[in-house]
């Protein structure tokens, strides 16, 4: 870290109080959200029998490392207006070390999510043969394991002198600096452009390919409703959840993405435009597990078996109240005749 940044202070352009409590809402949102669709996708065992299921569910185990371990530190430091994890500066620069880490690894984890999941749609729609046969959940659980080991390895190189941490005063956490890092900016452009790139090709590529097949399915209709087509079955689902999520993932990392490459050549933004994209970039936090909601079959399937149970669980309740109720009037009014009589 540099002199600047040794302060650990967070900017006078940001209203503090006003930022911790936007994150803390976005926390609030996203810890019910995200634990909310993993328990019912846990509850739901048929389902881990797909592979899609463990990226799916891999997107929001990541949401809650941000969650449980980025945006607590956040919050604290735009509340007090400085960094207060440790009494001297060698100690805040340890804890910032580590929170950076953090912040990097679920960046770059969430972006592998999504790689996977869009691999994973491509060879079930364009490979569905070798998919069913070569693909599996352990293999799947596999898969995920390697992308979490990787992240942790990027995520680790400025600890190895290449890249370095700095404490971003304008939203009050650590994060990659790439200022005076020409190399490490670079290398990080690099292995996003990569991950971008191979999400992009497979998503065009399973796009075409399965309007291509719907068009020609539509001329045979025996074709298309037979019971073994997986393509119609999961048009809604390409179209739908993936598309869904890479717009998503879109609109919030672009402005961060944006304005990162804009101080490259210039510093004309605000911390204040720092923070409101650091705000968008965690949106993605509740934004996820809402679109799996939306379209996954199986979690709605849940919630509105949850909420016909719910009701149901109601009207038993207020039946039983209206009963009591009436046993309780007639012996009342049984006493009275006879005390009248």
């Amino acid at each position: 870290m540099d002199d600047i940044n040794n302060n650990f202070t967070l900017s006078q352009d940001v209203n503090g109080p006003l930022l911790a409590a936007v994150i803390g809402m976005e926390m609030l949102a996203g810890l019910i959200t995200n634990s909310f669709v993993l328990i019912l996708t846990a509850c739901h065992l048929k389902n881990w029998k797909q592979p899609t299921t463990v990226f799916l569910s891999n997107m929001l185990a990541n949401n809650l490392v941000v969650i449980l371990f980025t945006m607590p530190l956040s919050i604290i430091t735009t509340a007090s207006g400085e960094w207060i994890f440790g009494s001297t500066v060698s100690q805040k620069e340890s804890v910032c070390y580590f929170a950076a880490f953090i912040f990097i690894f679920s960046i770059l984890t969430a972006t592998e999510s999504l790689v996977l999941l869009s691999f994973d749609r491509f060879f079930f729609i364009v490979k569905a043969l070798h998919y069913k046969k070569y693909m599996t959940v352990n293999r799947a659980f596999i898969i995920v394991a390697v992308s979490w080991l990787l992240a942790a390895f990027l995520s680790m190189l400025p600890f190895f002198g290449f890249g370095a941490f700095e404490f971003a005063s304008s939203y009050g956490m650590c994060v990659p600096g790439w200022t005076g890092q020409a190399g490490y900016a670079i290398f990080s452009f690099i292995v996003i452009s990569i991950f971008i790139g191979s999400i992009t090709v497979t998503s065009l590529w399973t796009m075409c390919f399965t309007r291509k097949y719907l068009k020609n399915a539509a001329t045979n209709i025996s074709t298309a409703a037979s019971p073994g087509n997986p393509y119609a079955a999961q048009e809604r689902r390409v179209i739908g959840l993936f598309g869904m999520l890479i717009i998503v993932h879109k609109l919030c990392y672009a402005p961060i993405v944006s304005f990162g490459l804009i101080e490259i050549f210039t510093d004309v933004l605000t911390p204040a435009a720092y923070a409101v994209a650091f705000v968008v970039l965690l949106l993605l936090t509740v934004l996820i597990p809402l679109v799996q909601s939306f379209f996954r079959r199986d979690i709605k399937d849940a919630i509105v078996k949850g909420h016909r149970t719910l009701s149901r669980s109601i009207k038993r309740g207020k039946t039983y109240h209206q009963s009591s109720s009436a046993q309780t009037v007639k012996p009342s009014n049984a006493t009275t005749s006879s005390y009248t009589i």
